[in-house]
C-alpha cells in the first residue's frame, strides 16, 4: 500500500491485524509485524490491545534487529554461534575496530577508525561478507583488510554487532531451508510498516521468510517512496518497485 505523510500508515496495519484476529483467518501467533524503531512497535502494540481481545504478546511485533535477534538467540547453534553470544552497540564496535587496528601496526591518526567502522557496517548492510569484498590489494590497512580482521575477532569471542543481527539471521534463513520453511509456514501474515526505509539486507530478509505459490504466505507492506529518511543508512525506495515485479 502507497499511503503518503500522515495519511495514517500504522493505522491501516493496526487495524488489519485487528480484522485478520475478528474474522478468525489468522491466530495473533500467525501474525509477525515488523517496523523501524521501539517506539513505533510499542505504538503498535498499545493500539492493538485496544482493538482486540487476545494476547498480543502472542504475536511477534518489533524491529528487524529485535525479530532478528529473537530468531537468533532461538537458533544460535544453527546461526553458528555461542548461545550466549554478546550484542555491542556503536561505541564498543568502535573501541574494538580501534584494538583491532593498533594491534596490527595501523596508525589510527592515518586511518580512521570511525571511516572502517562506517565502511564495515555498509558492507554488511549490503548483504556482503569480508570474503565478498577482499581484494589482492587489501592488507591490514584498507577497509576489507580490517573487515577481515574483525569478523574473524567476532567470530571467535561470540560478539554480534548491530548490521550483523540482521545479516546472520538472512544468511541462516537462506541456508537452513527447514528453518525458513518452519517460518514462512508459522507466519502466514507478515506485515512491515514503513517499507520505504527498509534497505536490500532488510528486503532479503522479507523475501526469506516469504513463501510463494499456492499455499502462500501473505506479505503486506506500508510505505511512501517519497517520504524515506533513512537514504544515509542504506535505506533503498528501489525496494518497493522491486516488490511489485517480485
Amino acid at each position: 500500500i502507497l499511503a503518503g505523510a500522515g495519511s495514517g500508515k500504522t493505522k491501516v496495519l493496526t487495524t488489519r491485524i485487528a480484522w485478520l484476529i475478528a474474522s478468525g483467518a489468522a491466530k495473533p501467533s500467525q501474525i509477525l509485524a515488523v517496523t523501524f524503531t521501539n517506539k513505533a512497535a510499542r505504538e503498535m502494540r498499545t493500539r492493538l490491545e485496544a482493538m482486540v481481545s487476545v494476547d498480543v504478546q502472542r504475536m511477534w511485533i518489533g524491529t528487524f534487529h529485535g525479530i532478528c535477534h529473537r530468531l537468533l538467540r532461538l537458533h544460535a547453534e544453527e546461526a553458528n554461534l555461542p548461545k550466549t553470544f554478546q550484542i555491542i552497540d556503536s561505541s564498543d564496535q568502535l573501541a574494538l575496530i580501534r584494538r583491532i587496528m593498533k594491534d596490527a601496526g595501523v596508525d589510527i591518526e592515518l586511518y580512521s577508525p570511525k571511516q572502517r567502522q562506517a565502511s564495515i557496517n555498509r558492507f554488511k548492510e549490503a548483504g556482503l561478507r569480508a570474503a565478498d569484498v577482499i581484494s589482492s590489494e587489501d592488507s591490514s590497512k584498507t577497509a576489507g583488510g580490517i573487515y577481515r580482521a574483525y569478523e574473524g575477532r567476532c567470530q571467535r569471542e561470540g560478539l554480534v554487532d548491530f548490521a550483523e543481527l540482521l545479516l546472520r539471521c538472512v544468511e541462516l534463513l537462506e541456508y537452513n531451508t527447514l528453518l525458513r520453511d518452519h517460518y514462512a509456514e508459522r507466519f502466514r501474515y507478515i506485515l512491515v510498516d514503513e517499507f520505504q526505509d527498509t534497505n536490500v539486507l532488510q528486503y532479503r530478509w522479507i523475501k526469506a521468510l516469504s513463501r510463494p505459490g499456492r499455499d502462500s504466505n501473505c506479505v503486506f507492506c506500508v510505505g511512501d517512496d517519497d517520504q524515506s529518511i533513512y537514504a544515509f543508512r542504506g535505506a533503498n525506495v528501489g525496494n518497493m518497485a522491486e516488490f511489485v515485479r517480485d
